[in-house]
């Protein structure tokens, strides 16, 4: 069997690659800035809903569920942020102590094959969740009672964003892992 002529097109272009790897560091970082200043609204409107409730006697029928959404956006799409800067817990009892290729070994084999698995299947089934409270007009069920199909979407793009950026780690820990430069 012969070889292609041009066997060099076959090899990865390295500045295509580091420019997808920037492109998804890039979507990481600026979501999780974005949807970190819900912290900021919900402290406000806690804090609305506090002197509503105790000054004035008059509690709203929405508060406790828009403080409900507000955190519960921020956590689900801070997963990708806080990937990009390598925040999420570890047990590091031996992790510390390893070389930096032997860390991304130990990534590359556990920690991403889980993620990506975890990410693949909270896309696939938050998917169909978010259709189902879209085509059968679900609501939340409380006295506010509004559609979940919002929150069933947050769930939806931040497992689709952490996805990204479980990828973009796995290629950059294979990297370390065969010898080549992290990009």
């Amino acid at each position: 069997m012969s070889q292609p002529e041009n066997i060099d097109a076959l090899a990865v272009n390295p500045s295509r690659a580091a420019a997808f790897l920037h492109a998804i560091d890039r979507i990481s970082e600026w979501e999780g800035k974005i949807f970190s200043f819900l912290i900021v609204v919900a402290t406000i409107q806690v804090c609305f809903e506090l002197v509503l409730r105790y000054v004035f006697n008059a509690p709203t029928s929405w508060g406790i569920d828009m403080t409900l959404y507000l955190c519960s956006t921020t956590y689900v799409m801070s997963g990708a942020y806080a990937e990009r800067y390598n925040a999420h817990i570890k047990v590091d009892i031996f992790y510390n102590r390893w070389s930096l290729r032997t860390r991304a070994f130990f990534d590359l084999i556990v920690t991403d094959t889980l993620l990506m698995f975890f990410c693949t299947v909270l896309t696939w089934q938050s998917a169909v969740w978010f259709w189902e409270a879209v085509s059968q007009g679900l609501t939340s069920g409380t006295i506010w009672d509004p559609p979940i199909w919002p929150m069933r979407l947050v769930i939806l793009a931040g497992a689709i964003f952490l996805l990204l950026a479980a990828f973009g780690k796995s290629v950059r820990d294979l990297l370390l892992v065969i010898g080549k430069n992290r990009l």
